[in-house]
């Protein structure tokens, strides 16, 4: 047990700590400082407060240089090979205006299947912005 209090994670240590530690030091440095800051479930509120927590101990630099954990379940960008191909079949020897109304009917599909393309796009995109209302909700920010 002593040696995991010596050697703990990033994940284990108190932030408040380290923006306590960065500011001590910032007398001694003669530009400034890179300071990592690690939160495991970011939102608006704990930045927020991290934020001015730092600013008032005199540190500049802000959230620059966040860490949090990845999404538990990232989204996948695949291209779905079916989505596009259209099944229009007509026999040889069907007469002309059977193949004319296949044909109407091919376009008619073709409408549909855009139109279910759009609709798929526009619900995806919907599902990836974050939403201000409801910031622990978001998988993309990684809570």
């Amino acid at each position: 047990q002593n040696l995991k209090d010596i050697y703990k994670t990033v994940w284990e240590i108190s932030q408040k700590v380290i923006i306590d530690m960065s500011a001590e030091r910032g007398a001694y440095i003669c530009q400034s400082q890179s300071l990592n800051i690690h939160i495991t479930d970011p939102n608006f509120g704990k930045l927020t407060s991290m934020h001015f927590y730092a600013w008032k101990k005199g540190l500049k630099t802000g959230m620059y240089y966040l860490r949090s954990t990845s999404a538990a379940d990232a989204i996948k960008f695949t291209h779905d090979k079916t989505a596009g191909q259209q099944t229009v079949t007509a026999e040889a020897n069907v007469a002309a205006p059977v193949m004319a109304e296949a044909a109407l009917v091919g376009q008619v599909q073709k409408s549909i299947d855009y139109e279910a393309r759009v609709a798929d796009y526009e619900q995806k995109k919907s599902d990836m912005a974050c939403s201000l209302d409801d910031p622990d909700g978001c998988e993309a920010c990684g809570s």
